[in-house]
């Protein structure tokens, strides 16, 4: 060693001085030393640049990564030559040293060139030397005593390899130094070795942490086990489905959380995941409702864990409502008016949509009960919520409750296996609209009474009751009073729903919108169609507005689509119109003054039954064909003096 330093010594005098490169230096070296007379390098030189003290601590932060990986190999490192006299150094991928630990003699020396913490030391600082370039080359380097092109490090040796991330970018490196007669090619491969760690280190710190983003950003919550079904890891979502802190997680049995053994048993013995089963979680007392998915961690054919993943029931539910699309797309400001006794109704609608009441809307068929229904349901504190409509006339009588109730698995021949949520499980958190209401089975009217009673419900097949927080908005186009006086309907069920009631006029009865809703269909199917507008002729509207409308706005609206997709030209007129409004229109003008109220009308029809039945309501009811309770409430209505009537035919027969 002693000789190769004499020569070295030797070569760089020659360098320096003449010019002259001798061409057994090791060529790193000669490339570097022609880079340092190229950059201007001070041969005499070499004590670096320090940042001060502000700048070193942002440097510090900005590789507090590195830092933290780094130190303890690097005390690893020096735990093998403590008290040879050599130092460890980090720096960054710029060339600042950013952590130094080395014996007290070899420090001392070190701040003399400024060998310290914040010192800049790259070649064009320094000159040639192990850190700057192994970092200008990116190859491990070893540079003894004069091979430095700075006369002031020439009693030193320093062996630096560069340091990679995962994509091969350096972002520093690791340095040994000491003194250069202790220079030995071992050195070199410790260094080479600990930066090997630190970059192995560093990838798995970041994959470990990608892993834990990953684990805690998931939606579903997750818990792992080991074969003992002792909780190893649980995600942040667990703790929030559960109400627990993590720590309180990896203390449970899982068995105390997750009651159903044989789920977890299944998973264990058979090896076999298990997807999508309803179980129940019980934390202090409180059942949640999830869907568990549980799946066998298996090494060396042998089961070592299981890792279980799950989400709340209800989350589920607002998963499935919007696939399906239970929402609400009607709004107030959807519905068309110019009739001041319609907009006196939209807006008792929108108070009572504000309140939490069950509602009752009735109407004709086609006045606009679903409208209505949407409109209230985007107007609440329920609008995020589902909308799940249901026509209570096209179910099945024998599946009326698995669909408003749901059922449980195995409750009947023909149930999924995993059970069925109702429509009420659906509509939770939301608004369920139970349209033609008056066409519910007299049996499932006392078990929807029960539901209104203590907002709760139980699957066809199941033993525990669920808590549901559903608004009920019910609509029929009966006459729901009188079918309770025909035992047709449950009294108390019906006042239950009425807490509001909406009545909805027939389309003749607000005529003044006929014209408005025609031109706001057509403006609909032009703007579907809008490279062909058509408008709508005035003896179209005339028509329009002499017919009666007994499908009210719904046919209105199907007249209007008929005649728009039926006329090739620019203008719609009235021979597009379907043959029953034509034929009601060539009756000509009625004369009014020969119409009577239809109250009127009604009054003497009760008057003169009376009259013909000497007085006895039930045969006057029985004439009529109306029951007698409401024959009596014909008679309040009307003031009608029963006893006058009574004494008169006493008198005539007398």
């Amino acid at each position: 060693m002693e000789n190769y330093l004499k020569f070295i010594k030797k070569a760089w005098r020659d360098f320096v001085e003449n010019g002259n490169l001798n061409p057994f230096i090791k060529p790193i070296i000669a490339e570097s030393w022609k880079r340092c007379k190229k950059f201007g390098v001070d041969p005499m030189g070499g004590v670096g640049k320090v940042l001060s003290n502000d700048l070193l601590e942002l440097r510090t932060k900005e590789n507090e990564e590195l830092i933290y990986i780094a130190h303890p190999i690097m005390e690893n490192i020096y735990s093998m030559v403590a008290g040879s006299g050599f130092v460890i150094i980090l720096v960054d991928k710029d060339g600042y040293l950013i952590d130094v630990i080395g014996d007290e003699e070899v420090m001392e020396r070190a701040v003399e060139l400024n060998f310290v913490k914040g010192a800049l030391w790259t070649e064009k600082a320094v000159g040639t030397n192990a850190i700057g370039t192994s970092l200008f080359t990116d190859k491990p380097v070893q540079v003894i005593g004069a091979e430095h092109y700075c006369i002031t490090h020439h009693s030193w040796t320093c062996s630096a390899a560069p340091i990679h991330d995962e994509d091969g970018n350096i972002i520093g490196c690791l340095d040994m130094s000491g003194s250069c007669y202790k220079a030995h090619s071992h050195t070199l491969g410790i260094v080479l070795a600990g930066a090997y760690s630190i970059e192995k280190q560093l990838a798995l710190m970041r994959s470990h942490k990608l892993i834990n983003a990953t684990f805690d950003s998931i939606s579903e919550g997750m818990i792992i086990t080991d074969e003992n079904l002792q909780v190893k890891k649980a995600n942040d979502m667990a703790a929030n489905i559960l109400g627990l802190a993590l720590e309180e997680i990896l203390r449970a049995d899982i068995k105390d959380l997750l009651r159903d053994v044989n789920l977890v048993n299944a998973v264990l013995k058979s090896g076999k995941p298990y997807y999508d089963i309803d179980c129940n979680f019980y934390v202090k007392n409180k059942r949640i409702a999830c869907s568990v998915n549980a799946v066998p961690v298996i090494a060396n054919k042998r089961t070592i864990g299981m890792v279980i993943t799950f989400r709340e029931t209800k989350y589920i539910h607002n998963v499935v409502n919007r696939v399906v699309g239970y929402k609400a797309t009607y709004r107030f400001e959807d519905i068309m008016t110019r009739n001041e006794e319609m907009k006196r109704i939209i807006e008792s609608a929108k108070r009572a949509a504000l309140s939490d009441c069950n509602i009752l809307i009735e109407g004709e068929s086609g006045t606009g009960k679903e409208l209505f229904a949407q409109a209230i349901h985007n107007y609440s504190k329920r609008a995020k919520g589902p909308f799940v409509a249901v026509n209570c006339a096209s179910l099945p009588r024998e599946l009326v409750e698995s669909e408003l109730f749901g059922y449980e698995k195995g409750a009947f021949t023909g149930a999924l296996k995993e059970g069925h949520p109702g429509k009420f499980e659906l509509a939770d958190g939301g608004t369920i609209f139970l349209d033609e209401i008056g066409e519910l089975p007299l049996d499932l009217q006392s078990k929807l009474l029960r539901v209104l009673d203590n907002k709760r419900i139980t699957r066809i097949g199941g033993t525990h009751e669920k808590r549901l927080n559903v608004r009920i908005i019910a609509a029929t186009n009966r006459n729901l009073r009188e079918e309770v006086e025909r035992k047709n309907f449950r009294g108390d069920l019906y006042y239950r729903l009425n807490v509001i009631n909406i009545k909805l006029p027939r389309l003749v009865d607000r005529k003044e919108d006929i014209e408005l809703l025609a031109h706001y269909f057509i403006d609909r199917l032009n703007h579907k169609n809008a490279a062909h507008p058509k408008m709508l002729s005035k003896e179209y509207i005339k028509k329009l507005k002499n017919y009666d409308w007994p499908g009210n706005v719904r046919e209105l609206q199907n007249a209007i689509e008929r005649s728009y997709y039926l006329c090739e030209g620019d203008v719609i007129t009235e021979e597009y119109l379907p043959d029953n409004i034509l034929r009601s229109a060539k009756m000509g003008k009625i004369n009014l003054d020969a119409i009577l109220p239809f109250e009127t009308l009604e009054r003497e029809n009760v008057k003169n039954a009376l009259l013909n039945c000497k007085g006895n309501v039930k045969r006057a009811a029985e004439l009529l064909n109306i029951s007698r309770a409401t024959m009596y409430r014909k008679i309040r209505k009307y003031n009608i003096d029963l006893k006058s009537i009574k004494m008169n035919q006493n008198e005539i027969f007398d």
